[in-house]
């Protein structure tokens, strides 16, 4: 089973109270208030947990005498390492610190101690001497990909899909589906409103339930 915007959005339009057709064959058939929903539910839930299928990997091959990089399309982890918390960016075994006053440090260069964010940039501090290969964890923005399998950050076309694992897929859909009737909806003083809100908050907290490999940390932010 593939979560396409094609299918997720009949679905939608086919709950009880709904007041859209769950028949559409194509996005030039969807209604646009449903669409905003769907999408407004689905950027609600990915950004609301660091579920695992949110982390990816990231590598910087770096280059003599450069200390800009790009940064990943999302936040680097924090985890625990040997009871220390660090940032997950590593140059082998050895994690790098982040650097909050970096606006003080002297020119410097080396193989790589520390980083820091500026500008979308992540910059190496000191200033890699050498090629030196940086893995980095972070937690993605982007919710799946279209069929041409480009990123993308919020369903447009039919078969634009959520990238999760399959075994996540129906837990992950109940909660959108349920979130998505709330947007639709609209008010709370409507009287389907508080049942789509039990059912939400039921979906939502298996969906965490079967999900919580990771404690919730402070990322890095740009």
């Amino acid at each position: 089973m593939t979560l396409t915007f094609l299918s997720i959005y009949n679905e939608v339009a086919g709950q009880a109270w709904s007041m859209y057709d769950g028949d559409a064959e194509s996005v030039d058939e969807m209604e646009s208030a449903l669409k905003s929903s769907i999408n407004k539910a689905l950027s609600e839930i990915w950004c609301s947990y660091p579920f695992p299928f949110r982390i990816k990997t990231m590598t910087i091959a770096t280059r003599e005498g450069v200390n800009e990089y790009t940064t990943p399309n999302g936040n680097i982890l924090k985890k625990t390492v040997s009871g220390t918390q660090v940032y997950s960016i590593r140059i082998g075994t050895d994690y790098l610190e982040y650097l909050d006053n970096y606006e003080t440090l002297e020119t410097k260069s080396g193989k790589p101690t520390g980083f820091y964010i500026s500008n979308e940039n992540i910059y190496l501090y000191p200033t890699p001497d050498n090629s030196y290969t940086v893995t980095l964890e972070y937690l993605t923005l982007a919710i799946g990909e279209d069929d041409f399998g480009t990123a993308v950050y919020s369903l447009v076309n039919d078969e634009d899909s959520i990238n999760i694992p399959e075994k996540y897929e129906n837990i992950f859909k109940n909660a959108l589906i349920t979130k998505s009737m709330l947007y639709a909806i609209a008010s709370e003083t409507d009287e389907n409103y508080s049942g789509y809100k039990e059912q939400y908050d039921k979906a939502y907290k298996i969906l965490i339930n079967y999900t919580s490999g990771l404690e919730k940390e402070r990322r890095v932010y740009w």
